[in-house]
């Protein structure tokens, strides 16, 4: 599927970490290895902020969005730290280099307008975006390919492209889909000490036989650029 937000990324964007502009919600820095370090911030918290899939989590999703899960969650007015908005806010603070994102709830009897505002500094001048249940997956696309990670295209998406034929098909894909995920969460909790991290892929740069990394330099790294010149270095072994 070619959708508009991969017109976004192109792969000079990527590989020399430059800043992405996305219609409608500013511009997006890519995260470098030294922001999650001065943030003190886990980066799989930061991936799991936009790899949200409501029909995962819920049984009946057909009128539900991915951001839902972030106002089902608060609904439940659980500890601020267990709260994956928490994170959420968090990560868009490191994407949009700016500490004012903000939880605000747009019309107090309805609980869908709650959203995230975000304000930053273009041209001199402050500029105030809004992250909601109708642009979370653009958003959360972009940033997913932008940690080499796919993307987080939603079933509404698909479905606009798929025959009745094929969303059975889809339908069943999904059901095994999230078995899968079950699955795999489980194995992982499982397995967790032998998890290869971003970390080991930084220590294998700094140290590969004639590197030009060191652990001053790979901190400017994006994580993108990590994965990248980790996967040229083993290609040259």
């Amino acid at each position: 599927l070619i959708k508009d937000y991969m017109k976004l990324i192109t792969k000079d964007k990527l590989l020399f970490g430059l800043p992405i502009e996305i219609n409608g919600m500013g511009t997006i820095y890519q995260p470098k290895l030294k922001d999650f370090i001065n943030r003190d911030f886990d980066i799989q918290k930061f991936i799991r902020a936009f790899n949200i899939k409501a029909n995962l989590i819920f049984e009946n999703g057909e009128d539900l969005k991915d951001f839902d899960v972030f106002i089902y969650q608060l609904s439940l007015k659980l500890p601020k730290d267990k709260l994956l908005i928490t994170e959420l806010i968090e990560s868009l603070k490191i994407l949009y280099k700016t500490e004012k994102v903000n939880l605000i709830m747009l019309d107090e009897k309805d609980i869908h307008t709650i959203c995230i505002s975000i304000e930053v500094i273009e041209n001199n001048e402050s500029k105030v975006y809004y992250l909601n249940r109708d642009n979370y997956n653009n958003l959360a696309n972009v940033v997913l390919v932008s940690l080499d990670l796919g993307n987080n295209t939603t079933d509404v998406e698909l479905n606009e492209e798929l025959t009745e034929i094929d969303l059975k098909i889809a339908q069943r894909r999904k059901e095994f889909e999230k078995k899968k995920a079950e699955r795999e969460a489980k194995l992982n909790k499982e397995d967790k000490n032998n998890e290869i991290t971003l970390y080991d892929l930084v220590n294998y740069i700094i140290h590969v036989d004639n590197s030009q990394f060191n652990y001053q330099n790979i901190l400017d790294l994006t994580i993108y650029q990590i994965k990248n010149t980790f996967n040229m270095y083993r290609q040259k072994e």
